[in-house]
Protein backbone atom coordinates (compact mmCIF):
# COMPACT_ATOMS: atom_id res chain seq x y z
CA UNK A 1 0.00 0.00 0.00
CA UNK A 2 1.08 3.54 -0.59
CA UNK A 3 2.01 5.55 2.47
CA UNK A 4 -0.36 7.87 4.26
CA UNK A 5 0.95 11.34 5.06
CA UNK A 6 0.02 13.33 8.17
CA UNK A 7 -2.99 15.66 8.10
CA UNK A 8 -2.68 18.85 6.04
CA UNK A 9 -4.41 22.17 5.40
CA UNK A 10 -3.39 25.44 3.85
CA UNK A 11 -2.28 26.89 7.18
CA UNK A 12 -0.75 23.77 8.62
CA UNK A 13 0.58 20.89 6.49
CA UNK A 14 -1.90 18.40 7.98
CA UNK A 15 -5.20 17.02 6.63
CA UNK A 16 -7.33 14.00 7.16
CA UNK A 17 -6.50 11.12 4.90
CA UNK A 18 -8.83 8.78 3.10
CA UNK A 19 -8.61 6.09 0.49
CA UNK A 20 -10.47 5.95 -2.79
CA UNK A 21 -12.66 2.92 -3.44
CA UNK A 22 -12.89 1.36 -6.86
CA UNK A 23 -16.20 1.09 -8.69
CA UNK A 24 -17.57 -2.34 -9.49
CA UNK A 25 -19.40 -1.03 -12.54
CA UNK A 26 -16.43 0.59 -14.30
CA UNK A 27 -17.20 1.08 -17.97
CA UNK A 28 -16.20 -2.04 -19.88
CA UNK A 29 -14.28 -0.02 -22.46
CA UNK A 30 -11.43 -0.21 -19.94
CA UNK A 31 -11.92 -3.84 -18.89
CA UNK A 32 -8.77 -5.92 -18.45
CA UNK A 33 -7.56 -7.80 -21.48
CA UNK A 34 -5.40 -10.05 -19.34
CA UNK A 35 -4.45 -10.50 -15.73
CA UNK A 36 -1.83 -8.37 -14.04
CA UNK A 37 1.53 -10.09 -13.48
CA UNK A 38 2.43 -11.19 -9.99
CA UNK A 39 5.75 -10.39 -8.33
CA UNK A 40 7.03 -13.87 -9.19
CA UNK A 41 5.73 -13.83 -12.75
CA UNK A 42 6.52 -10.32 -13.98
CA UNK A 43 9.73 -11.18 -15.79
CA UNK A 44 8.69 -11.05 -19.46
CA UNK A 45 10.11 -7.83 -20.86
CA UNK A 46 11.47 -6.86 -17.44
CA UNK A 47 15.22 -7.25 -17.72
CA UNK A 48 17.42 -4.93 -15.73
CA UNK A 49 19.06 -1.91 -17.37
CA UNK A 50 18.77 -2.18 -21.16
CA UNK A 51 15.25 -3.55 -21.57
CA UNK A 52 12.16 -1.59 -20.61
CA UNK A 53 10.09 -2.11 -17.51
CA UNK A 54 6.57 -3.24 -18.39
CA UNK A 55 3.60 -0.85 -18.11
CA UNK A 56 2.06 -3.61 -15.96
CA UNK A 57 4.84 -3.00 -13.45
CA UNK A 58 7.49 -4.88 -11.55
CA UNK A 59 8.30 -5.56 -7.91
CA UNK A 60 11.57 -7.30 -8.77
CA UNK A 61 14.29 -5.98 -6.41
CA UNK A 62 16.70 -5.73 -9.35
CA UNK A 63 14.33 -3.24 -10.99
CA UNK A 64 13.93 -1.24 -7.79
CA UNK A 65 17.53 -1.02 -6.59
CA UNK A 66 18.16 2.21 -8.50
CA UNK A 67 14.84 3.83 -7.57
CA UNK A 68 15.15 7.58 -6.97
CA UNK A 69 14.94 8.84 -3.41
CA UNK A 70 11.43 9.86 -2.31
CA UNK A 71 12.81 12.26 0.31
CA UNK A 72 11.28 15.73 0.20
CA UNK A 73 11.19 18.66 2.60
CA UNK A 74 7.86 20.36 3.30
CA UNK A 75 7.76 23.41 5.56
CA UNK A 76 11.10 22.39 7.05
CA UNK A 77 10.00 18.82 7.79
CA UNK A 78 11.45 15.82 5.96
CA UNK A 79 8.85 13.54 4.42
CA UNK A 80 8.63 10.73 1.86
CA UNK A 81 6.73 11.06 -1.38
CA UNK A 82 4.32 8.21 -2.07
CA UNK A 83 5.01 8.38 -5.81
CA UNK A 84 8.10 9.49 -7.72
CA UNK A 85 8.02 9.95 -11.50
CA UNK A 86 11.35 9.74 -13.33
CA UNK A 87 10.49 11.88 -16.35
CA UNK A 88 13.80 11.22 -18.10
CA UNK A 89 13.26 7.46 -18.23
CA UNK A 90 9.43 7.44 -18.18
CA UNK A 91 9.15 5.41 -14.99
CA UNK A 92 6.75 5.78 -12.07
CA UNK A 93 7.74 4.37 -8.66
CA UNK A 94 5.53 3.78 -5.64
CA UNK A 95 6.85 3.75 -2.06
CA UNK A 96 5.79 2.50 1.37
CA UNK A 97 5.57 4.64 4.52
CA UNK A 98 9.27 4.15 5.23
CA UNK A 99 10.30 5.37 1.79
CA UNK A 100 11.10 1.92 0.39
CA UNK A 101 10.31 1.44 -3.30
CA UNK A 102 7.51 -1.10 -3.78
CA UNK A 103 6.89 -1.16 -7.53
CA UNK A 104 7.91 0.50 -10.79
CA UNK A 105 5.85 1.06 -13.95
CA UNK A 106 6.64 2.18 -17.46
CA UNK A 107 4.61 5.32 -18.22
CA UNK A 108 4.35 8.10 -20.78
CA UNK A 109 5.38 11.65 -19.84
CA UNK A 110 5.47 14.98 -21.63
CA UNK A 111 6.93 15.63 -25.05
CA UNK A 112 9.97 17.85 -25.59
CA UNK A 113 7.88 21.00 -26.10
CA UNK A 114 5.15 20.05 -23.60
CA UNK A 115 7.23 18.55 -20.78
CA UNK A 116 5.95 17.17 -17.52
CA UNK A 117 6.67 19.91 -15.01
CA UNK A 118 9.00 18.90 -12.21
CA UNK A 119 8.45 19.57 -8.55
CA UNK A 120 6.43 18.45 -5.54
CA UNK A 121 2.71 17.80 -6.00
CA UNK A 122 -0.10 16.68 -3.72
CA UNK A 123 -2.85 14.18 -4.52
CA UNK A 124 -6.16 15.96 -3.88
CA UNK A 125 -8.75 13.84 -5.68
CA UNK A 126 -9.41 10.82 -7.86
CA UNK A 127 -11.90 11.03 -10.72
CA UNK A 128 -13.62 8.16 -12.51
CA UNK A 129 -14.64 7.71 -16.15
CA UNK A 130 -16.64 9.30 -17.78
CA UNK A 131 -15.72 12.40 -15.70
CA UNK A 132 -19.24 13.86 -15.69
CA UNK A 133 -18.45 16.35 -12.91
CA UNK A 134 -15.26 17.68 -14.54
CA UNK A 135 -17.13 20.59 -16.08
CA UNK A 136 -15.42 22.55 -18.84
CA UNK A 137 -12.44 20.18 -19.06
CA UNK A 138 -10.86 18.13 -21.82
CA UNK A 139 -11.53 14.93 -19.87
CA UNK A 140 -15.25 15.63 -19.84
CA UNK A 141 -15.28 16.39 -23.57
CA UNK A 142 -13.03 13.46 -24.51
CA UNK A 143 -13.18 10.99 -21.59
CA UNK A 144 -11.73 8.04 -23.52
CA UNK A 145 -8.41 9.89 -23.81
CA UNK A 146 -7.95 9.65 -20.05
CA UNK A 147 -8.70 5.99 -19.40
CA UNK A 148 -10.68 4.76 -16.39
CA UNK A 149 -9.28 7.13 -13.74
CA UNK A 150 -7.54 10.46 -13.28
CA UNK A 151 -5.46 11.12 -10.15
CA UNK A 152 -5.67 14.87 -9.59
CA UNK A 153 -2.42 16.42 -8.36
CA UNK A 154 -1.79 20.03 -7.38
CA UNK A 155 1.39 22.05 -6.99
CA UNK A 156 2.88 22.52 -3.52
CA UNK A 157 5.04 25.35 -2.22
CA UNK A 158 7.70 23.34 -0.33
CA UNK A 159 8.54 26.36 1.82
CA UNK A 160 5.05 26.59 3.31
CA UNK A 161 3.41 23.28 2.43
CA UNK A 162 0.49 25.14 0.90
CA UNK A 163 -1.26 24.18 -2.32
CA UNK A 164 -0.54 26.78 -4.98
CA UNK A 165 -2.80 25.51 -7.77
CA UNK A 166 -2.94 23.11 -10.67
CA UNK A 167 -1.12 23.17 -13.98
CA UNK A 168 -3.47 20.77 -15.79
CA UNK A 169 -1.03 17.86 -15.57
CA UNK A 170 -2.38 14.75 -13.87
CA UNK A 171 -1.78 10.99 -13.65
CA UNK A 172 -4.29 9.01 -15.69
CA UNK A 173 -4.94 6.08 -18.03
CA UNK A 174 -4.47 6.07 -21.78
CA UNK A 175 -6.08 5.44 -25.16
CA UNK A 176 -2.86 4.34 -26.84
CA UNK A 177 -0.85 1.60 -25.13
CA UNK A 178 2.03 2.07 -27.57
CA UNK A 179 2.71 5.51 -26.10
CA UNK A 180 3.66 4.06 -22.71
CA UNK A 181 7.39 4.20 -22.11
CA UNK A 182 7.80 7.27 -24.33
CA UNK A 183 7.62 11.05 -24.16
CA UNK A 184 4.20 11.33 -25.76
CA UNK A 185 1.85 13.48 -23.68
CA UNK A 186 1.07 17.16 -23.25
CA UNK A 187 2.54 16.91 -19.76
CA UNK A 188 0.33 14.40 -17.99
CA UNK A 189 1.62 11.02 -16.84
CA UNK A 190 -0.13 8.21 -18.69
CA UNK A 191 -0.35 4.70 -17.21
CA UNK A 192 -1.65 1.28 -18.16
CA UNK A 193 -5.43 1.29 -17.70
CA UNK A 194 -5.54 -1.68 -15.33
CA UNK A 195 -2.70 -0.22 -13.28
CA UNK A 196 -4.35 3.20 -12.92
CA UNK A 197 -7.53 1.54 -11.67
CA UNK A 198 -5.55 -0.28 -8.99
CA UNK A 199 -3.42 2.72 -8.08
CA UNK A 200 -6.50 4.94 -7.83
CA UNK A 201 -7.86 2.68 -5.10
CA UNK A 202 -4.57 2.66 -3.20
CA UNK A 203 -3.53 6.31 -3.19
CA UNK A 204 -4.41 8.55 -0.27
CA UNK A 205 -5.59 12.12 -0.41
CA UNK A 206 -2.90 14.64 0.60
CA UNK A 207 0.04 12.34 -0.06
CA UNK A 208 2.91 13.66 -2.13
CA UNK A 209 4.09 13.07 -5.68
CA UNK A 210 7.60 14.06 -6.76
CA UNK A 211 8.19 14.74 -10.44
CA UNK A 212 11.91 14.51 -11.23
Amino acid sequence: MIRINPNFNNNNPTVKTGSYKGTADMNTVFAAKDTLPTASADTKGLVVEKEKISPKGSTNPDHLKNAPSPKITIAGEEKNAAIVVDTEHNLLYTYDEEGKAEAVYSVATGKKYTPTKKGIKMITNVETYPYKTAYGTKRKRNPNDYGPNVIIIENIDPETGKIVGRNGQFIHGNNNEKSLGTHASLGCVRMDNEVIKKLSQEVKRNTYVLMK
